[in-house]
């Protein structure tokens, strides 16, 4: 069934106004006429508590927008990703595509596609071209003991990167950079770095204390930390950064490398590519950041969707 004989505008804007500590709130104020004016009439639908994006997308989708745009944070954005597939891991509407409103606590995954401010995001949905993009799927086992599945765009990492996810929530008042910071020395605190086996593509291994492994589609995490800086949503495969067994010395003098990607020069950091990646605890429980969300732990299987998001690119 068409959006005309739907009897509504092709686009939906979902936003989250509560990401950021309520700046998406403001940002959508300031956007919404401009938007308005350069792309006419659209419907707008308001995220009401976790997981509702995913909600509002998919149903989306089902009765016809084949533009959906997303205001929010990462975890939005994350959320919003989630409501694109149906049950059979297909997406709803393979011919709809989706743009990003900058605003949240996080705003990694539009540093990767170039969409770094209000103006930039308003230039490419006017722009309207669609890029297909990679998608991430992973398998995992949820706090209750049970499977747990979830697409991701931007990283799906484990160790004290899943663990820092879990302290967020009391820093986020602080937004980006400031957040995760705070959140990361509450959870240095008795902090020791766990064994993990990795597989990647079922033929190689590694298996050894690590700080953090980023299974990475997009360059950033963490507010704005490059740990991938070679790593493409569009080139078919994750890049895979292993930040092993460090020091918690080490781990400070490395973090300004990090944010500037220039942490894989340093021996104990190695990094692979791989369309398939199984991890799993050796020692003790490791926790699991999905596009900095906390949803589980490891054992985890990781497998790349070439191609299965078209995404508004400036």
């Amino acid at each position: 069934m068409s959006t005309r004989e739907l009897s509504h505008p092709e686009t939906l804007v979902v936003v989250n106004e509560r990401a950021g500590a309520g700046a998406m709130a403001d940002v959508f104020r300031r956007t919404e006429h401009p938007l308005r004016d350069a792309i006419g009439d659209f419907d707008v639908a308001f995220t009401d508590y976790v997981g509702h994006a995913t909600e509002l997308v998919r149903d989306g989708l089902e009765s016809g927008y084949r533009r959906v745009v997303v205001g929010g944070g990462d975890g939005t954005l994350n959320e919003a990703v989630n409501g694109w597939f149906g049950a059979d891991g297909a997406p709803i509407a393979p011919d709809a595509r989706m743009a990003l409103l900058t605003g949240g606590t996080g705003g990694d995954f539009r540093k990767t596609i170039g969409v770094k401010n209000r103006d930039q995001a308003l230039a490419a949905i006017v722009g309207d071209r669609a890029v297909p993009h990679d998608v991430g799927r992973v398998r995992f086992r949820t706090d209750a003991g049970t499977e747990g599945t979830r697409y991701f765009l931007n990283i799906a990492s484990f160790g004290l990167s899943g663990l820092v996810d879990r302290h967020i929530p009391a820093y986020r008042q602080l937004g980006g950079r400031l957040a995760y910071a705070g959140a990361t020395l509450r959870s240095l605190w008795g902090w020791r770095n766990p064994r993990v086996r990795v597989v990647l593509d079922g033929t190689q291994e590694v298996s050894q204390p690590v700080v953090t492994v980023a299974v990475a589609n997009g360059r950033y995490f963490g507010g704005g930390m490059e740990v991938a800086p070679d790593a493409s949503p569009t080139d078919g495969q994750f890049h895979v950064a292993i930040l092993g067994d460090l020091t918690r010395l080490e781990l400070v003098m490395l973090t300004q490398k990090i944010y500037e990607g220039r942490h894989v020069e340093h021996p104990k950091v190695s990094t692979f590519t791989a369309r398939k990646v199984f991890a799993e605890a050796v020692d003790h429980a490791v926790y699991l950041d999905v596009d900095g969300e906390a949803l589980g732990g490891l054992p985890a299987e990781l497998e790349i969707v070439p191609g299965a998001l078209r995404i508004v690119l400036p």
